[in-house]
């Protein structure tokens, strides 16, 4: 139950292996529990020195009801195991109760306390209309009192709080938005890349289809009438294979070659928008067009290792005319042992009869794809 609460938070994942976002994610939350316990915790303890028993306990359920709210926040990382408004009733209930007995006792230290402690998951939640009407009923209350003085401070405290809360969660969705911005935009290029393959191939090929039809046609009825003309067009009909067949394969290797290029466009895009220093050594020209298209699944396995299970400040692509090679400063969770996206890739990788090779250090991952050059036969 308590890891439920704690939604996704995995105590074996550590700071260094998180991504970005996780980490933005993983610091507002962690933020806002060491505001609630903090401050909970200190008026518990100056409340009790002054004999305040009953403030003091209701302090302190305030404070751990708020920590339960704001860990089933999903916007936080939390899971929502239960309606969030049962701490947060228990929560503002408990302030209220801590709040009259000091009215009661005439003792003004857990002010500040309460109004710190119950902004926090009010405003993460953003229901701003109902921290508004509670802040404003209790300065009120004081006022009614004859604590106006005190009144202003509460409203002051909660304004500060709400502002500092809207702003962290604020930054929080900003920074997921962006990291969507850059899924989607890696989407694009390939839906791009696709329709221009797609149109391309139909420019080509579909002509040539289209005038082996009408030929083969044309020669199936020469050929019923007895008409020597039949052979002339079957003759017509084989070499348009021809052509469409290399100019497919003129295609295909086009179309591979663009496309490591593209992936190492792509690739620096990518790493430099997630912070990381990137320098590319070589060009696709580099390498023979028979694994310019295992070439870029490397580039793009490579980089989406480094963006997802590392914490890379530089990394360095280098493309030579025999090999492709990645490496990063960021060790982190990339595995030298074959996990699911290393087992496709070494396939891809022997089956143009390559080799792949992982290493890691303690400062450097590095991977490796050494490729045999074809002979000229099959060149």
């Amino acid at each position: 139950m308590i890891a439920q609460n704690f939604g996704h938070w995995n105590p074996t994942r550590t700071w260094r292996t998180a991504s970005n976002v996780d980490k933005v994610r993983l610091y507002t939350r962690q933020s806002f529990f060491a505001i609630c316990l903090f401050f909970g915790g200190f008026g518990v303890f100056t409340e009790v020195m002054a004999d305040q028993y009953l403030v003091a306990v209701f302090l302190g359920i305030s404070a751990v009801a708020a920590v339960v709210t704001i860990a089933r926040i999903p916007d936080l990382g939390g899971v929502v195991t239960e309606p969030v408004r049962i701490p947060l009733a228990v929560m503002t209930v408990a302030a209220l109760a801590a709040t009259g007995i000091a009215v009661v006792h005439g003792d003004s230290g857990p002010y500040f306390w309460l109004a710190a402690v119950v902004a926090v998951p009010f405003a993460a939640l953003v229901e701003l209309r109902f921290l508004i009407l509670g802040a404003t009923a209790i300065a009120v209350g004081f006022v009614i009192a004859g604590r106006a003085d005190i009144g202003a401070f509460v409203a002051s405290a909660v304004a500060f709080m709400t502002v500092t809360v809207l702003m962290s969660v604020w930054l929080l969705r900003m920074v997921t938005e962006l990291d969507e911005a850059r899924g989607a935009a890696a989407a694009l290029s390939v839906a791009e890349e696709r329709l221009r393959f797609s149109r391309d191939l139909h420019d080509v090929v579909g002509r040539a289809l289209s005038a082996i039809a009408v030929k083969s046609d044309l020669a199936a009825t020469l050929s019923r009438r007895g008409d020597d003309r039949a052979a002339q067009q079957m003759d017509e009909v084989r070499d348009l294979a021809q052509e469409s067949l290399v100019e497919a394969r003129e295609l295909v290797r086009g179309y591979r070659s663009i496309a490591l290029a593209s992936e190492l466009a792509g690739a620096r895009s990518l790493l430099e928008a997630a912070g990381i220093s990137t320098d590319i050594h070589g060009s696709a020209d580099a390498l023979p067009i028979e694994f310019a298209e295992t070439a870029a699944w490397v580039v793009r396995e490579g980089v989406t290792n480094i963006l997802r299970h590392s914490s890379a400040q530089t990394a360095v692509i280098e493309v030579t005319d025999a090999s492709v090679s990645i490496v990063n400063d960021g060790v982190g969770q990339q595995q030298v042992s074959d996990g699911t996206g290393l087992n496709g890739l070494r396939e891809r990788v022997e089956a143009v009869g390559g080799t792949l090779e992982v290493t890691r250090d303690d400062e450097r991952f590095t991977l490796t794809t050494h490729f045999s050059h074809p002979t000229k036969e099959s060149r």
